[in-house]
């Protein structure tokens, strides 16, 4: 028993990741259902979304020195213990605000698992089984991403949304008994912490994540705003400042002297970036196209299939060729799936599903060789400074991507709505406040729908569905323009050589 104590050390990671990687993905599916039920606005509902990237994003740097400070064992379970009381807390929401704090306080979980996790994997086998254990532990993460809409499918139209968080609670059961049988208590450090560099860092993200979000609802120019952008500002210049006078700083911008550590960040914060447009297709086809919550996540899961064998395929492309042959397919992939996904969203679903399979095939094979770059690119005593950097990008990527795209769709959907309702005598004279409402989802907007005349009611009802579709539409083709930039960046970045030696320092927060 004791020379599989390792494995059966892996296997008890197994429940955690299930319940932080399913709930990633599973929530989106079933938004629109939300929505429904507890009256949600559109911003309101994309909250449910960012509260939980927001706050791991901002907190998974400090996760990891909490875990070296009480141990990596008991942050994890912590973490597990609080990630389950917050999903219950969130199935038993009574209306969306409790539901987006509870998906706050399921980021405080996240943000203690995830670098727990890492530790405690390390812990468990030498040196020369860690890349087997990491493949397996990235395989069974990718898998859990990856199903995570056909559960949210099915717990949505045959039982309630409900579920989706509720069926966390056995699984973290199962998952605090698999780990304190099967891994060890971990050793306790006294690590150093930036804490004025986290401090600047929490200030400038948050506020600008609140200034997009917020903002369509509170207006640009109104005193709330004009705050947070102050906040912004000056803990950006202040967190720019420590950084560069830090002996040990929290974030180490020196890392980016480097064009390949450029570059790698680039391609994932891109990546990562257009990945969150799975959300707002979630929403679109069942909202739209009509299509059933488990027919979304049946459709989803099938198009994220190739992650599955894609990843180790790019991994060899890049040992054999170079990181420059795999990043340039998966990104002209990528570029092609927007812009057919944009054309043809319209079409039958076997046209469609080229664009989203093709999505699936683009995302392993800039991810891997990008990450397997940045291996190289730093000096090994600055590995761990150099990754942890590369998670806290993808991470605000993540929650950057919620706030700017529903911002987006939802400023083209008012513009279409506003210049198709203006153009017709008989929607001219109805007020922007009635048809901002109608994109913000606002319950009163759709009473003030029953009280129109049937024609003016149905006109104007065909028209919020062409701006859907408009909003829809030009998203795509500006990811695909986003997506070409990033690779024109990067292409010319993996060309470049660099000039600067990195310290052997490594940065505080990291080591």
């Amino acid at each position: 028993m004791s020379k599989n104590r390792k494995w059966w050390g892996l296997f008890a990671l197994m429940p955690a990741l299930a319940m932080v990687f399913v709930d990633q993905s599973v929530l989106p599916v079933a938004l629109p259902t939300i929505q429904k039920h507890l009256g949600a606005t559109n911003v309101q509902l994309q909250w449910c979304i960012n509260a939980y990237l927001l706050v791991t994003a901002v907190l998974v740097l400090a996760g990891g020195k909490i875990g070296d400070w009480m141990g990596h064992r008991k942050a994890f379970t912590f973490g597990m213990i609080i990630f389950s009381i917050a999903s219950a807390l969130c199935g038993a929401t009574p209306d969306v605000f409790w539901l987006i704090a509870a998906r706050g306080l399921q980021g405080i979980g996240a943000a203690l698992m995830f670098p727990a996790s890492t530790a405690l994997l390390m812990s468990l086998f030498p040196p020369s089984e860690r890349g087997k254990a990491t493949g397996i532990n990235v395989s069974a993460s990718s898998l859990f991403l990856i199903i995570g809409p056909l559960v949210g499918g099915y717990f949505t139209e045959a039982l309630s949304w409900r579920w989706i968080f509720w069926i966390n609670l056995p699984i973290a059961a199962l998952g605090l008994i698999l780990v304190y049988l099967f891994i060890q208590p971990s050793k306790v450090e006294k690590p150093k912490f930036d804490l004025r560099g986290f401090v600047y860092f929490v200030i400038s993200s948050g506020s600008l994540i609140v200034i997009l979000m917020q903002a369509r609802e509170w207006g640009w120019t109104s005193s709330k705003v004009i705050i947070c952008f102050l906040f912004f500002f000056i803990a950006t210049i202040f967190l720019l400042l420590r950084e560069k006078k830090a002996p040990h700083p929290f974030l180490d911008l020196s890392l980016f002297k480097h064009p390949i550590f450029k570059a790698v960040n680039i391609s994932v914060f891109s990546i990562q970036f257009i990945l969150m447009i799975t959300v707002f297709r979630a929403i679109f086809f069942q909202d739209v196209l009509d299509w059933s919550p488990m027919k979304t996540g049946v459709i989803t899961v099938l198009s994220s299939c190739p992650v599955l064998f894609l990843s180790p395929i790019g991994g060899m492309l890049s040992d054999k060729f170079g990181p420059k042959i795999p990043i340039t397919i998966g990104f002209l992939l990528l570029i092609f799936s927007f812009i057919w996904t944009a054309f043809f969203f319209q079409s039958s679903l076997g046209i469609l599903f080229i664009g989203l399979v093709t999505f699936g095939l683009g995302i392993p094979l800039v991810f891997t060789p990008s990450y397997a770059s940045a291996m190289g690119a730093v000096p090994q005593t600055k590995a761990g400074s150099a990754f942890g950097t590369i998670a806290t990008i993808r991470s605000f990527s993540a929650t950057l991507a919620v706030a700017v795209l529903g911002a987006f769709i939802d400023t083209t959907q008012f513009n279409t709505l506003q210049s198709l309702a203006q153009e017709n005598p008989k929607t001219q004279m109805i007020p922007s406040s009635l048809l901002q409402n109608m994109i913000a989802g606002a319950q009163q907007a759709k009473e003030y729908l029953r009280d129109l005349s049937s024609e003016q009611g149905s006109i104007l009802l065909r028209y919020f569905y062409k701006a859907e579709e408009a909003g829809f539409f030009y998203t795509h083709l500006g990811l695909a323009g986003l997506l070409s930039i990033a690779l024109i960046l990067v292409f010319f970045l993996y060309h470049r050589k660099s000039k600067h030696q990195l310290p052997d320092m490594p940065a505080e927060g990291w080591d």
